[in-house]
C-alpha cells in the first residue's frame, strides 16, 4: 500500500473536552480522532492540526492532516471516521492532500465567532454566554476600531504560554445581532473576528473587554490606551470558553 496524506475538516462540541490539543489523562479532541484513526488503520496515526482551543471551545470547521498507508478513498475514510467517533465530533469533508501540506504553518488567517446570549435559553447552555443586561452594541463597535489593524497585542496574551513576539495582525471584527435559530424570541450578539494569527485566549479576552465596553464599565477610547500599555491587567477578564467557536481556515490554496 502507498502512503497519502489526507486533508481533513472537522466540527465539534467542545464541552466535555479539555480543548484540541493530547494531553495526559484527559480527554481531547485530538485525541479521540487519533484512537479512531489508529484503529481504522490498524497502525500508530499522528495528525497536525491547525491550532490549538482551549477547554470547552468548539469548532464549526477546524483543519487537521495525517499520513498512513492505505488504499482507502476520502470518502470511505470520511464514513468509517464517522461511524466510530464520538458523536460530538464530525468529520465534514476529507480529501488528498501534498505531502508539504501542514494545517497550522500553511494557514492564511483564522476566523472565530463568539455568541453572548441575552436570555437564559436552556438550548444554549454550554453554547453561548449569557449576560442578563443589555449590552450598548455601539459603543462596542467603537471600541472594536482600535483593536483592528497590527498591533502589538501583549494586553490581550493570558498567561500560561508566552509568546516572544505579541504583534499579530487583526483583519476585521463584526459586531450583531441575531436571533437563536431554535428559538427565535431569543436575543443574540455575535462577534466575529478574524486575524493572521492569534494569542493564547486572545479573541476570549478582546471579547471580556468589549463586553466591559457594552456594560459601560470602560470607554471605547480606553482600548486605544489598554493596547498602548501592553499590560494584561487593564485589560478585562476572560470570556468563557463554551461560547468560542473556531468558524474557518484561510489557505492561500483553496481549503
Amino acid at each position: 500500500m502507498k502512503k497519502v496524506r489526507f486533508k481533513a475538516k472537522v466540527t465539534y462540541d467542545g464541552s466535555g473536552f479539555y480543548g484540541w490539543q493530547v494531553q495526559p489523562g484527559k480527554r481531547t479532541v485530538q485525541a479521540e480522532i487519533e484512537r479512531v484513526l489508529s484503529q481504522i488503520f490498524q497502525q500508530d496515526v499522528k495528525i497536525q492540526g491547525c491550532g490549538r482551543t482551549d477547554t470547552a471551545v468548539h469548532a464549526i470547521c477546524y483543519v487537521f492532516s495525517f499520513s498512513v498507508h492505505t488504499d482507502m478513498t476520502p470518502a470511505e475514510v470520511m464514513k468509517a471516521t464517522n461511524s466510530l467517533l464520538d458523536k460530538k465530533i464530525r468529520i465534514k469533508e476529507v480529501s488528498y492532500a501534498e505531502n508539504s501540506f501542514h494545517p497550522r504553518f500553511d494557514a492564511r488567517k483564522k476566523i472565530y465567532r463568539y455568541l453572548i446570549s441575552e436570555f437564559n435559553s436552556p438550548f444554549l447552555i454550554n453554547r453561548a454566554w449569557y449576560i442578563c443586561q443589555k449590552l450598548n452594541i455601539a459603543k462596542m463597535k467603537k471600541a472594536a476600531e482600535y483593536i483592528v489593524g497590527t498591533h502589538d497585542f501583549a494586553c490581550f496574551q493570558a498567561s500560561g504560554r508566552k509568546a516572544k513576539n505579541t504583534v499579530r495582525t487583526i483583519e476585521y471584527i463584526k459586531i450583531k445581532r441575531e436571533r437563536c435559530c431554535i428559538d427565535p424570541d431569543v436575543k443574540m450578539i455575535a462577534i466575529e473576528v478574524c486575524g493572521t494569527g492569534f494569542l493564547y485566549k486572545m479573541v476570549r479576552n478582546i471579547v471580556g473587554t468589549l463586553v466591559d465596553v457594552g456594560r459601560n464599565k470602560k470607554l471605547p477610547e480606553q482600548i486605544k490606551e489598554i493596547i498602548e500599555s501592553k499590560d494584561r491587567k487593564l485589560a478585562s477578564a476572560t470570556a468563557p470558553g463554551y461560547g468560542l467557536y473556531l468558524k474557518n481556515v484561510i489557505y492561500k490554496r483553496a481549503s
